[in-house]
């Protein structure tokens, strides 16, 4: 996605159209909030008539802003008629204009959230070390499904302010089942026990590949409620990999050296949760450095 902006009027090319559906809210004019240049305004968008002088004269503004880019006659150009800065909402809080602000916003609030959340499976995986397999897979389940939706719950509070009309219920949801399917491919070695020994390199090494990038990829799931709202919702699917990638580095890095045989549950709940501490910073750190970049082309 790319656009042009002439004065009041903002020009959105939308490329591969087939693959998103926010553009098809406009089909009628529909009044809405985008975030452009570290502030908000409000504006009213529709998508422009094929063939028709208004199309062209859109296409013109986007062709002046990039020369070099063809614009298709397929492709679906969204018109928005800029009207001023955002007014406050009800019952939504003020969210920070600044792109400075809003990162340590989003920052705080998820690394508050991703800590208090990891907790549950911390605390859970320290308490079923000499549990039977079965048990303490499903323990580590629901435990999972705690972590994502408090972490579901802590970005909500900022996104409701950031996209306002995305029903904070759906994310904490989809980030709850982001967090299901991550922890139903850790527990996967945990079932399997030593049965993986008998496993050919060849088929081990491609499982523990697909598995890892599945884990990672699993909270990408949030793009499905956030592709509704954003224009650029699919860049979000690789900043929560890149994020969760970052965070699980410096988890690992962290607890190995300390987790030692024979260690209390409570030193091995300290030392989970001070890794969990660093792991959900790193991890609020990458997606808010994302959230931002995206914003500036959100509707």
């Amino acid at each position: 996605m790319s656009y042009a902006r002439m004065d009041h009027k903002v020009i959105v090319r939308v490329g591969r159209a087939e693959s998103k559906t926010w553009w098809r809210n406009f089909r009628t004019p529909l009044p809405f909030s985008i975030w452009l240049d570290g502030r908000w305004y409000r504006g009213t968008g529709h998508v422009t008539q094929r063939d028709s002088l208004e199309r062209e004269e859109a296409a013109a503004i986007y062709q002046a802003a990039f020369p070099r880019t063809e614009v298709p006659t397929t492709d679906p150009i969204v018109a928005i008629e800029l009207s001023g800065t955002r007014e406050p909402m009800a019952g939504v809080p003020d969210l920070p204009t600044e792109p400075r602000e809003l990162w340590r916003h989003w920052f705080a609030n998820v690394t508050a959230g991703e800590l208090l959340g990891f907790a549950a499976p911390a605390v859970t995986g320290a308490l079923v070390r000499v549990a039977a397999p079965l048990a303490a897979a499903i323990a580590l389940l629901i435990a999972g499904l705690v972590e994502g939706s408090v972490l579901g719950w802590f970005q909500a509070r900022v996104l409701r302010s950031a996209v306002p009309a995305m029903p904070p219920g759906d994310w904490i949801r989809a980030t709850a089942l982001g967090a299901l399917v991550a922890w139903s491919i850790g527990v996967v070695p945990l079932l399997a026990g030593d049965g993986l020994d008998a496993w050919s390199p060849r088929v081990l090494v491609p499982a523990a590949v697909v598995g890892g990038i599945g884990l990672l990829l699993s909270l990408g799931a949030q793009w499905f409620v956030l592709r509704h709202f954003l224009i650029d919702a699919d860049r979000w699917i690789a900043a929560t990999a890149l994020a969760w990638l970052a965070g699980l580095f410096v988890f690992m890095a962290f607890t190995s050296p300390l987790w030692q045989p024979g260690q209390s549950t409570s030193l091995v709940v300290l030392i989970g949760i001070a890794g969990g501490l660093f792991m959900a910073a790193a991890m609020a750190a990458v997606t808010g450095y994302f959230l931002v970049r995206i914003l500036r082309t959100t509707a």
